[in-house]
């Protein structure tokens, strides 16, 4: 059986390396972000306040500063992320295929955040939370898929993010740790459904469509570190 998932895991990554070329030249010059809306409290379980930052526009939460903000959908709704820290790797590049180690300081459990890459060509009109490939706020540039023997390093495809309020771990507070799960998504039609239920139920839902929807959850060494409001 684990020898079953490693190859399920790895077929997935495979999937997801060879659609990313045409991706990037889908998404690369799409220079529109999406805008979050009004969101129920499920989205933050603690409030930060009501004014919105422009995605690279440094702000306080808190005591804390922000370095920006991109749009994430949990619990059925849309929210604002908020970066106050840069991302962690074991090594000096991320690497997907394998599950990395916590930095000093952050201890069990580690919620997840999971990176949905579209790989269907007909993107027109997605909404997109990181929209062009390699360039996302507190978030790699590139990631090195050369543990399973897909090449060597390639730039961060464009995507968005869906987190899980029900998860252990799952806190709204800036700098919580976020352990990055990836899944490529192979039709529009799937995609659509993410959309419209903005939810980890909705993902597992299209994952059970099985690989003409999605691939499985494929790990990285990926832990990014933010904050929720609504």
């Amino acid at each position: 059986m684990a020898d079953l998932l490693k190859r399920g895991r790895i077929l997935g990554l495979g999937v997801l390396i060879v659609g990313l070329a045409a991706l990037g030249a889908a998404c690369g010059d799409d220079d529109d972000d999406p805008t979050p809306v009004n969101t129920p409290a499920a989205m933050a379980t603690t409030p930060a306040g009501d004014d919105e930052t422009p995605e690279g526009d440094a702000t306080a939460e808190g005591d804390d500063e922000v370095l920006g903000e991109t749009p994430g959908w949990a619990g059925g709704a849309t929210g604002t992320v908020f970066y106050t820290k840069d991302f962690f790797c074991n090594d000096d590049t991320c690497e997907t295929g394998n599950d990395g180690t916590n930095p000093d300081g952050v201890t069990e459990p580690v919620p997840t955040v999971w990176v949905l890459v579209p790989l269907f060509m007909e993107t027109d009109g997605i909404e997109l939370h990181c929209p062009t490939a390699g360039e996302c706020v507190a978030h790699p540039s590139e990631i090195n898929v050369s543990s399973i023997g897909l090449g060597d390093t390639i730039p961060l495809p464009p995507h968005s993010h869906i987190i899980d309020p029900d998860e252990a771990g799952f806190s709204a507070a800036a700098e919580t740790p976020w352990d990055v799960v990836v899944v490529g998504i192979n039709s529009r039609e799937a995609w659509d459904k993410l959309e419209a239920g903005k939810s980890l139920a909705a993902l597992r839902a299209v994952q059970a469509e099985g690989e003409t929807s999605a691939t499985g959850d494929v790990p990285t060494d990926l832990i990014l570190f933010f904050g929720v409001r609504s």
